[in-house]
């Protein structure tokens, strides 16, 4: 319970920021390369700093492993990234990145709901029958 408590605070409360904030990752990008503005970029400029500092601190709390044991991390790696331009390149077809289409549709714009409909059951689909096969392979 206590857990699911915290989840809620804390989505309310980066929800809150992101929605003030108007952070898009999709949309710096696009302003950086079409007119120069670094305003909406600075978001993803912090978050990238944010989990290059927070990641490994993280994992010594909790007592990870600090280097990467490869060929299964980078196999992994690999598909994750790979997963991660799937879902960039359909968010910009989609006019925004994930998370401005939970902004937008927590703000009533049926075609972010209707996004976010494909987005969770393509994570249901992933998680059920790509990734078993996946663990599969990996060694």
């Amino acid at each position: 319970m206590t857990a699911a408590v915290a989840t809620l605070v804390v989505g309310v409360v980066v929800g809150y920021m992101a929605q003030r904030s108007r952070m898009c990752f999709v949309g710096g990008i696009r302003d950086f390369m079409l007119i120069r503005d670094t305003r909406l970029l600075m978001g993803l400029v912090a978050f990238g700093l944010v989990a290059w500092v927070g990641f490994p601190i993280a994992g010594l709390l909790v007592g990870e492993r600090a280097l990467p044991q490869f060929p299964q991390d980078a196999m992994s790696t690999g598909i994750t990234v790979l997963g991660a331009v799937g879902v960039g390149y359909t968010s910009v077809l989609a006019n925004g990145c994930p998370l401005r289409q939970h902004v937008l549709a927590a703000q009533g714009v049926k075609s972010s709901v209707a996004y976010l409909v494909g987005f969770f059951a393509g994570a249901i689909a992933f998680h059920a029958w790509t990734e078993p096969v996946l663990l599969r392979l990996l060694p």
